[in-house]
């Protein structure tokens, strides 16, 4: 066989191989997210709270999850804790310390799945200038459209995830103790859910007036029920 007749056929080979599919990127839909965490107090009612500013990359392959990956990056300052004194302490230098490291990021590194609805995926999270890894649980809660009678959504396929995993704090030097028996726990349980959209798949000219495409990404963009 000539070099010529090798490389056409392996060429026809190729040609009739099922292309690889590769990740997707979906869009956080920042409407439907929450990032939000538990930390113990004095054993007592646990203390709750949530970030309110954060995003992210969210690359998915769907024939093969393992291959997907995940970035997501908080803004510490965002802490809300539903008391402002307290959310203040967590931003100060004792804790978060968010004038000089005002971010909080993870990053996917292994994703296993367990069953086509149920996984695990291991990161590593970046806070105070530290990293350590995390593991994360995760379900896939629903894969479905939006109902064609909603303006906007566009029946948008939408894919929403719940995860929850623990973090220790003194991992990232945050080892803040005010007293003996103080009320702050020394782990963190996160607990994460989000609707992910598939804007790409939207026409141009459809994708621009799309809710979950837009809001909080484009500035003066407004959903529904907003003035």
């Amino acid at each position: 066989m000539t070099f010529k007749s090798f490389a056409i056929s392996a060429a026809l080979v190729l040609a009739a191989l099922p292309a690889l599919a590769e990740p997707t990127e979906w869009t956080l839909d920042l409407g439907h997210a929450h990032i939000g965490w538990t930390i113990e107090h004095l054993d007592l009612a646990p203390t709750v709270g949530r970030f309110d500013t954060f995003g992210g990359t969210f690359l998915i392959d769907e024939e093969n999850p393992e291959n997907s990956e995940i970035t997501v990056t908080v803004d510490a300052a965002s802490v809300n804790s539903n008391h402002i004194g307290r959310d203040n302490h967590i931003r100060n230098a004792d804790l978060l310390n968010a004038s000089v490291f005002p971010t909080v990021t993870f990053a996917s590194e292994t994703i296993t799945m367990q069953s086509e609805t149920d996984g695990t995926m291991t990161g590593n999270v970046t806070m105070l200038g530290a990293t350590a890894p995390v593991e994360l649980q995760f379900t896939l809660l629903r894969d479905r459209t939006y109902p064609d009678f909603i303006p906007n959504y566009d029946e948008i396929r939408t894919a929403s995830f719940q995860a929850s995993g623990t973090l220790t704090r003194a991992d990232f030097g945050m080892d803040f103790i005010a007293f003996p028996g103080s009320p702050i726990g020394l782990e963190v349980d996160l607990d994460i859910l989000i609707d992910l959209v598939d804007c790409g798949s939207l026409p141009e000219a459809v994708r621009a007036t799309n809710v979950p495409c837009n809001w909080g990404y484009v500035e003066g963009f407004k959903g529904p029920n907003e003035s």
